[in-house]
């Protein structure tokens, strides 16, 4: 049995993997034995609500494992009934799976799912979403001599007055006469978008789009119901102008035509994303009327086709601040001729729309007690919650997370280790139960706290040779110190079809990007004038941070050690998530202007303590 960290899962044999099949999703992982359930969940993109920080107090984290169901513990039994227990009734903060299964995962245990969307944002006197796009079937008599009121105020004697473009003027008296004045009138707010033949109430479609430095992630959102229809991700094409913010920025305003590349590659991914999406739910792209876009503020900037060179010069000026609502067609997206595109508000240069749906989504602004959101990424980004102020700040983490610059780094695809457990050899959990390939920032994480855990890494980083390692380091982890192909000091973690190994070189970019992070955290801390100590909860958003493993970031630093383990949750693709809101609620994305407007931006790097807490956060935490 491999050695388990307090509080996180552990492997029930060396490299055993269980596959779990979860319904009504239709999504399989296969993870490590021993892995808990909230992690394997994780691995194929859903969030199980753990408000309580997976402590099973709050009972809100229950599903049902239908087969390979483990039994269940002290903590379920308080929870379910015996009935519940005997038919697979479980929580998934408490189980761990030992064998391959089956889980039915109800919605209302999702983050961000419909369920809360309703709780949070309904009308007291509708109980109803409220999306910005809505349908409406009206049926009219044809004019007479005695009633020939024209058209369009035939049409506002049904829905009160509207706004309508030249294009749909000119073809709306060919619609009304074909459909017999019978039809379903598409309204966005006070704007007809379309007048459609018959009763299509039941095809009203909005796409959300989290729009990410390294990936693109993309789902497809049934606006009458607020059902998630299908869900797609890609990487971000502009890659390959550079990995970083910065460098978009410089080709964007240097190279002649360099903006038009930037969002080209974006928008056409993006079009290609809503391709695949209506594909896979059987939908008809004409049914999807809106988009809407969270990113941080390059990505939106680079997405609209805004000229970005002053973000890149002091004072990191963005062109907009409140939120951008204008025609999709400018951005040539495949949806409705006359569908709608909402562009997330940004609170600074540097911290933008990503964290405004990262707030929207984990109620920030509600919660008790000072509370950190962090989304872990190319761009880190950081906001503190505390006695009814907030504050936010973004730092260059760089592209160690997503597998970047790190010697045998990938992206968390087929054959990526996602996660490593030492205990007298090394475990790992490969992408798809695939030969190793590489590893990804997970597994990144993993291996130095792990290393760190042993002795094998010392606290300032260093990979230690063999006669310094302490004399308890098993002699299996001795023979896996070598030297690389490029010559430098490195660490096997496997070896097969390709071999993978960590270099001091890659452990120095882990110190780099996890030290950004820290050191942003405590500088936002100054200026609440609070410790790490005093935080009530952690929440770790962001597409990546939902496979760290929470004790190995805090074992490097990346997270405070002060913090109990029980007070950091795990929120999923937050950005994404409220995206998902604004397309489902407009008083989520009045919210959301708010919180953007009412946030401190604080600018990192003109903070006098900004270097010396950067140095100190590169050390890793000294336990002995």
């Amino acid at each position: 049995m491999a050695r388990p960290h307090p509080g996180e899962s552990a492997a029930s044999g060396p490299d055993t993997h269980v596959r779990v099949m979860f319904q009504p999703h239709g999504r399989e992982a296969s993870v490590l034995a021993g892995s808990s359930l909230l992690e394997a969940a994780a691995c194929v993109g859903l969030t199980i609500e753990t408000p309580c920080g997976g402590g099973a107090r709050c009972g809100k984290c229950r599903v049902q494992i239908t087969t390979g169901a483990p039994d269940p513990g002290a903590a379920e039994a308080a929870v379910f009934s015996e009935a519940e227990l005997r038919a697979g009734w479980r929580l998934a903060c408490q189980t761990h799976l030992d064998a391959s299964a089956t889980v039915y995962v109800p919605e209302m245990s999702l983050f961000g799912s419909r369920h809360q969307i309703l709780v949070d944002f309904e009308r007291a006197e509708t109980g109803a979403l409220c999306p910005a796009v809505r349908k409406e079937l009206v049926a009219m008599e044809a004019p007479t001599l005695d009633d020939d009121a024209p058209d369009l105020m035939r049409l506002e004697q049904r829905l009160g007055r509207v706004s309508v473009d030249a294009a749909l003027l000119r073809e709306l008296s060919p619609k009304l006469r074909r459909s017999r004045f019978q039809g379903t009138a598409v309204l966005a707010d006070h704007r007809l978008i379309d007048f459609e033949s018959g009763d299509t109430r039941d095809s009203c479609y909005g796409v959300a789009v989290d729009v990410g430095t390294t990936t693109l992630v993309g789902a497809l959102v049934d606006l009458s119901t607020g059902v998630e229809r299908a869900i797609a991700a890609r990487m971000n094409p502009q890659v390959r102008y550079g990995d970083d913010v910065l460098s978009r920025i410089r080709h964007a305003s240097e190279k002649p035509n360099g903006l038009d590349e930037l969002r080209d590659a974006v928008t056409g991914e993006v079009s290609s994303i809503i391709a695949e999406l209506c594909e896979r739910a059987g939908v008809r792209a004409e049914h999807v009327y809106e988009a809407t876009f969270s990113g941080n503020t390059t990505m939106e900037h680079l997405l609209c086709g805004l000229y970005p060179a002053a973000l890149g010069q002091v004072p990191f000026t963005p062109t907009f601040a409140r939120g951008l609502w204008f025609p999709a067609a400018d951005l040539g997206l495949p949806i409705h001729p006359r569908g709608l595109a909402y562009v997330f508000p940004v609170i600074g240069g540097f911290v933008g729309g990503d964290t405004v749906a990262g707030m929207l989504a984990t109620h920030l602004d509600a919660h008790e007690g000072p509370t950190l959101m962090v989304d872990i990424g190319t761009n880190g980004e950081i906001v503190l919650a505390h006695d009814r102020q907030r504050w936010a700040a973004s730092t260059a983490a760089g592209p160690a997370f997503e597998g970047a610059r790190i010697s045998c780094g990938m992206r968390a695809t087929r054959g990526a280790i996602e996660k490593i457990v030492i205990e007298d050899d090394i475990h790992c959990s490969v992408i798809d139960d695939a030969p190793p390939v590489g590893l990804c920032g997970s597994a990144l994480i993993d291996a130095v706290a792990e290393l760190l855990h042993h002795g094998i890494v010392s606290s300032r980083g260093k990979l230690l040779d063999a006669d310094e390692l302490p004399s308890s380091v098993p002699d299996a982890l001795r023979r896996r110190l070598c030297t690389n192909a490029q010559g430098e000091p490195a660490f096997l973690l496997a070896k097969g079809e390709a071999t993978v190994t960590l270099s001091q070189r890659d452990i120095r970019e882990l110190q780099l990007a996890s030290g950004a992070m820290r050191a942003g955290i405590n500088i936002l801390l100054k200026n609440a004038g609070i410790a790490a100590a005093d935080l009530a909860r952690i929440r770790i958003a962001g597409a990546f941070g939902s496979f760290i493993r929470r004790g190995n970031a805090q074992r490097i630093g990346l997270l405070p050690l002060e913090v109990e383990r029980s007070r950091i949750q795990h929120v999923g693709n937050a950005s994404l998530s409220g995206a998902r809101w604004a397309l489902l609620s407009t008083e989520a994305r009045a919210r959301a202007e708010e919180l953007a407007r009412a946030t401190r931006h604080i600018e990192l790097s003109r903070d006098p303590d900004f270097d010396i807490e950067f140095a100190m956060a590169m050390i890793f935490p000294d336990l002995d």
